[in-house]
């Protein structure tokens, strides 16, 4: 079978296991729950492609979602339901994804084998499989960035100028779906250019053909958009400042356990998601995960050793090394537990194992082995989301238990602010935002205060002065006789709160929420739903 047979085959098979893989679960919010709020912020894209605004982060990535939203419609496949469609785009794009691992692998080794086990490593790694079958935002770009590092892989080691443009403006369109991912991937691009074969001045002007050909790239795409509402010019799409100065931005130990949690589940899938908390919890697992992707790091650094002077072998290290070191930097200042935040920093650990079964696969007995062993993450990350099935029935449905026991019009919740059901409340109630420093004028159907809101869109704020924000919007809705309840965080210890808050920098807030919390306010439960947990009511505290 010729090779464009082989990518066709591999994308076809890909994009057939990863659709049923999404019907089997019924769940697009494994996780996470943003990609709900993306395709909420497509649905004008949807609707009035024309009319629809620009977001500077995600430039290309709105209109390329609302247009293919548009096409399922008039195919009607789940038509008007944005959130399931963005689950069979990403799964499409991640099959693309899958045919761009087959032909590396098929390009660096010449083996058909290694290219088909290589790529079913790569689809089975935890976090692009579960990327690949949720409706989160990330995985067109970060596929269009794949697809540029690994030309520059194989093309780097002495390029021609067409090859550096070619990379480059796939590069530029990945992250212009995706902003942040021209951080990890561009420092690599440029140091492996440096680093090719040729005169220094050769390897200069191919560094400097990357950085114009990236600059005229996002320009035209720029000119493109003039005059469409949200447009913006390029220094402001160069640099759109996406999580700077928030409560993600910082640097803390508990962000040492976030990244446990992303580099961990990066390959398997074994808890601890969210927060330093459950990563701590989870941190037999994690470094089991962890120790694993280390056994193919050091494994492949041996086998490759006698090649290290080879210019195809250190330009596919500068890459994929370089991506990985500059997208961990990155990664502990910000989410470095976020699935999307590592996705794209650790291809790295595909290309090490394609390349140990390139050497292994001629060994005796070798090749069955290295078949159980590429196929064993796929197996283990498909029984791990299985744990997740119907996740949006059961969310649904306790929604609707929700709005019977505490009706929307007449309550408002306290949440710690990552809960998934707040983003069903979100979707299905009223698309509002949490209490910050406002009121409700005129009162939604959801209201809401998030414990987490002051640490993220306030870093400066004192501990006392986060208190006290969160104090005025409870004494707001107590004042004009609504309900007030909290979910489980009404529950949290003092040291539990520290560590949810650890996640973003703002641990030394804890005794003061806590205490102002515990200290002003007592509360009784009121309903206990088996998905989202107990609600306790708030009542102010009786004076003595």
């Amino acid at each position: 079978m010729r090779l464009p047979a082989q990518l066709l085959l591999a994308f076809l098979l890909s994009l057939l296991t990863l659709a049923g893989l999404i019907g089997w679960l019924q769940n697009v919010h494994i996780v996470t729950g943003n990609g709900m709020y993306k395709s909420i912020q497509a649905e004008p894209w949807i609707a009035d492609f024309a009319h629809a605004r620009l977001d500077p982060s995600n430039y290309l990535y709105f209109p390329l979602y609302g247009a293919s939203s548009r096409l399922l419609d008039a195919f009607g496949i789940l038509r008007g339901v944005a959130w399931k469609q963005f689950a069979y785009l990403n799964a499409f794009w991640a099959s693309l994804g899958v045919v761009v691992v087959y032909a590396f692998a098929h390009r660096v080794t010449g083996r058909a084998t290694v290219a088909v086990l290589a790529s079913l490593f790569h689809l089975g790694t935890g976090f692009f499989l579960l990327l690949a079958t949720i409706n989160e935002d990330i995985m067109p770009g970060y596929v269009l960035v794949l697809a540029a590092m690994a030309l520059a892989g194989v093309w780097f080691e002495r390029p021609t100028y067409k090859q550096v443009v070619i990379v480059a403006v796939l590069f530029t369109l990945g992250w212009l779906v995706e902003w942040r991912l021209i951080f990890p991937t561009l420092p690599a691009l440029g140091l492996a250019l440096l680093l090719s074969q040729g005169t220094l001045k050769q390897r200069v002007a191919r560094a400097i053909v990357l950085v114009v050909t990236i600059v005229a790239t996002a320009g035209i795409v720029q000119q493109i958009w003039e005059g469409h509402a949200g447009a913006v010019g390029l220094p402001d799409l160069l640099w759109t400042g996406k999580g700077v100065a928030s409560g993600w931005a910082g640097l803390g130990w508990d962000k040492l356990w976030m990244m446990l949690s992303g580099v961990g589940n990066y390959l398997l899938l074994v808890g601890g998601f969210t927060d330093p908390l459950s990563a701590e919890r989870a941190v037999g697992p994690l470094a089991v995960s962890v120790l694993l992707q280390l056994v193919v790091f050091v494994l492949c650094a041996v086998l490759l050793w006698p090649r290290r002077n080879e210019p195809i072998v250190r330009a596919i290290a500068v890459v994929f090394l370089g991506t990985l070191g500059a997208g961990q930097v990155m990664n502990i200042y910000s989410q470095p537990q976020d699935p999307q935040m590592q996705i794209n920093v650790m291809p790295w650990l595909t290309v090490a194992w394609a390349l140990i079964v390139a050497a292994l696969i001629t060994k005796p007995r070798a090749l069955p082995i290295l078949a159980v062993l590429s196929i064993l993450p796929l197996a283990w990350n498909v029984k791990a989301l299985a744990d997740y099935r119907g996740g949006d029935r059961d969310a649904l449905n306790a929604l609707a238990a929700i709005e019977k026991t505490l009706p929307p019009e007449k309550t408002v919740f306290i949440y710690w602010g990552f809960e998934p059901i707040t983003m069903w409340q979100y979707a299905m109630w009223s698309r509002t935002w949490d209490l910050d420093e406002g009121s409700w004028e005129p009162p939604p159907r959801f209201k809401w205060i998030a414990l987490d809101a002051g640490a993220i869109r306030h870093p400066q704020w004192t501990a006392e002065q986060d208190a006290q924000s969160i104090k005025r919007g409870i004494e707001l809705a107590l004042d004009r006789g609504y309900r007030v309840v909290i979910d489980e965080a009404w529950s949290w210890s003092e040291a539990e709160f520290a560590k949810q808050l650890g996640g973003l920098s703002a641990a030394a807030r804890a005794p003061a929420i806590h205490r102002m919390l515990h200290g002003d306010y007592e509360a009784t439960p009121v309903l206990t739903e088996k998905t989202v947990g107990t609600y306790y009511e708030l009542r102010r505290k009786s004076a003595h």
